[in-house]
């Protein structure tokens, strides 16, 4: 079990890879750092930095713009925005010295003109924390919109995320707090559901479970799917093991998942939502969930 830390200590989770060193001569690779755009990219950050060490934290949520990106587009709520900004107040970054990290591949380069894309920074950031400075490797993202740079920082959320629970709070069962979108024609019903924060991650749920069938046939094979109600992602499992048939009026074996209810602390606490898709019977017939929006009745 990870134990919680403290103080300057919390810094450890901004310790990345040792970075790339330098940039590769600009040229017609689409990867490559458009070199124009960096006169305005130098002065926006200077900004944000700027920002946090004069604790201007209006320009400071200015210059987080209207995502928060890393791997994806995140619009920011007001109070996920709000959120982040606090945690932000702990740790001002004051000084950032970066390398741009060109990619060879992704998805950005693709569909994204380089003057649009996102890029990783990486490099030393000096932090203000307990009237102390201290200098870690880092990286932030840097994104444009409408012309303008704008920057997500490292989760600083994240950092603190277990103080906001107690042992008894950990210690609950969650399961009550689950979506069951379940469908009157469904031969297969959720049961001995229990749901727990993850101690070593407390953005994920460790979830356990069987399946129920309520008919009197062989049930060979089945989907489900666990999301949230933040759409943030989903697990979508299914099989046809023999281990994992379910005899009539029977009970499956009991699965267990982990699934991560949002990226970083400051999103909130959505939650799960859970149903069973379809199935299939040893004779051949099968069955289908009706459409989402139909026929199902959340508990």
């Amino acid at each position: 079990m990870k134990t919680r830390a403290t103080g300057t200590s919390l810094f450890i989770v901004f310790t990345s890879v040792m970075f790339a060193a330098g940039l590769q001569a600009q040229g017609d690779k689409p990867w490559q750092f458009p070199e124009a755009l960096r006169p305005q990219l130098d002065a926006r950050l200077r900004a944000f930095t700027e920002a946090q060490a004069s604790g201007d934290w209006n320009a400071v949520e200015r210059l987080l713009g209207t995502y928060r990106r890393g791997g994806q587009y995140l619009p920011y709520t007001p109070s996920h925005r709000a959120c982040l900004v606090d945690a932000m107040k702990q740790f001002p970054m004051i000084r950032f010295h970066y390398t741009v990290l060109d990619k060879s591949f992704s998805d950005e380069i693709l569909s994204t003109p380089p003057e649009r894309r996102w890029w990783t920074l990486g490099g030393d950031a000096t932090f203000r924390h307990d009237a102390r400075e201290v200098t870690k490797q880092i990286y932030l993202v840097a994104y444009r919109d409408q012309g303008d740079w704008y920057f997500t920082p490292p989760p600083l959320d994240n950092v603190s995320a277990a103080s906001h629970f107690t042992s008894e709070q950990l210690a609950n069962d969650l399961a009550d707090r689950v979506i069951l979108r379940v469908y009157p024609s469904s031969p297969i019903e959720i049961a001995d559901l229990h749901v727990f924060v993850d101690k070593d991650n407390v953005l994920s749920r460790h979830i356990r479970f069987r399946l129920r069938n309520l008919t009197r046939k062989r049930i060979t094979g089945y989907e489900f799917e666990i999301s949230d109600e933040n759409k943030s992602g989903s697990i979508s499992e299914g099989t046809g093991a023999e281990r994992d048939w379910i005899e009539p009026s029977g009970m499956s074996h009991e699965f267990t998942e982990d699934y991560a209810v949002s990226t970083y602390w400051c999103e909130g606490n959505p939650r799960i939502i859970f149903e069973v898709e379809n199935a299939q019977f040893q004779d051949g017939t099968s069955w289908e969930a009706p459409l989402k929006t139909n026929g199902a009745h959340s508990h």
